[in-house]
């Protein structure tokens, strides 16, 4: 779980940010609608925005790492 966190994690992202940004790496139809409960993650899963979807290279080795 190490190799998909530090995927996940690349860029700078939070882990939050991170699966955010594998649900919307895996399909352009797929719309996340994340939960929180404070502040803090509101603004947290917001910042995911900034960083896009993950690369398809990316969804490629979470998929190796986990033998997908």
């Amino acid at each position: 779980m190490d190799a998909v966190r530090e995927v996940l994690t690349s860029e700078g992202r939070t882990l939050a940010q991170g699966a955010l940004a594998w649900l919307w790496g895996r399909s352009e139809k797929t719309i996340p609608i994340p939960g929180f409960r404070n502040e803090e993650q509101i603004t947290e899963n917001a910042g995911a925005m900034a960083f896009g979807a993950l690369e398809q290279t990316q969804i490629t080795e979470i998929d190796k790492i986990l033998e997908r």
